[in-house]
């Protein structure tokens, strides 16, 4: 005699909900995932140029983001914002490690609403916020070294957890606030001289109208980068067009074009800048990143 048990199928429909969506609407683009390890203390000013996620795996520090200053402890999260000045200062630990996302998204006129979801209150999520992800980055770690097929689909699956997760704790905080407030002459100049940078990037910079521009002498502009970045003004905004020059010769654009759009009088003086500050003329650049893609693959 046979019995036949009957069984409902159970499942769960998938619903719509606004951070889905938002998401949805999103292409994210990781540059770079990998982990930083250092065995002495550290302090150090920089700047990103896209997103940043950074998971502190051993260690921690002492973050400034703006005017906002941040005790990062072991297992928490630190966001940070693209053309933002940040200084980190690492002290007291044997050993300091953290795991690091830089990507971009689009379309770019999501970005701001982006940031502010992930920001909301503060740039620090700490461990008690979100579940432990400490296993699952050691995993994407040897995806990015193996590179097997289908790898940066991992990572950006795993990124896209991270995010909802950050959101999530962002959205669970009330109003009080997560950072102290950091006093400092001119970090206020700093970023609005960053902004500046970036949104004249395409034309020749003249420092002392930029000085004018943000209502200080050239001098306390001059002072102001010393002081947080060690390089004058005039080598940041060289080195920021450069970096901009080696992306887009990646993405196909000759010398000739790149000294036009970035106001060089020539491409002779384009190139010549790129070599002083890469070592290696922009055709022998662009060789070597091809040459280096294609040994990975």
């Amino acid at each position: 005699m046979c019995m036949y048990i009957e069984t409902k199928q159970q499942y769960s429909q998938f619903e719509g909900d606004e951070l889905t969506d938002l998401l949805g609407q999103m292409t994210f683009q990781i540059n770079n995932f990998g982990l930083w390890q250092s065995d002495h203390d550290t302090k150090a000013s920089y700047i990103s140029d896209d997103i940043e996620i950074v998971y502190y795996r051993e260690g921690g520090s002492t973050t400034i983001i703006g005017n906002r200053q941040y005790e990062c402890p072991q297992g928490s999260f630190l966001i940070l914002e693209p053309f933002q000045l940040n200084t980190s200062i690492n002290h007291g630990y044997d050993h300091y490690a953290y795991y690091y996302f830089h990507f971009d998204i689009e379309p770019l006129y999501l970005k701001p609403q982006f940031l502010s979801l992930l920001t909301d209150h503060g740039h620090l999520i700490y461990p008690d916020e979100v579940i432990d992800f400490q296993v699952m980055l050691e995993r994407l770690l040897i995806e990015a070294k193996e590179k097997e097929i289908g790898y940066s689909s991992v990572i950006t699956s795993a990124l896209m957890r991270i995010i909802v997760a950050i959101i999530r704790a962002q959205m669970k905080r009330g109003s009080d606030l997560h950072y102290k407030i950091h006093q400092s002459s001119y970090t206020s100049l700093m970023n609005e001289s960053i902004h500046y940078i970036q949104d004249h990037l395409y034309e020749p910079i003249r420092l002392q109208v930029m000085a004018q521009s943000l209502g200080v002498s050239t001098s306390v502009l001059y002072k102001a980068f010393m002081q947080i970045l060690q390089v004058p003004p005039a080598s940041y905004i060289q080195q920021q067009k450069i970096a901009y020059v080696q992306k887009q010769l990646l993405l196909g654009k000759n010398v000739n074009i790149l000294a036009q759009e970035l106001g060089y009088s020539s491409a002779y003086h384009l190139s010549k800048a790129f070599k002083k500050i890469t070592g290696m003329s922009p055709r022998d650049y662009k060789k070597k990143m091809i040459l280096n893609k294609n040994f990975v693959k």
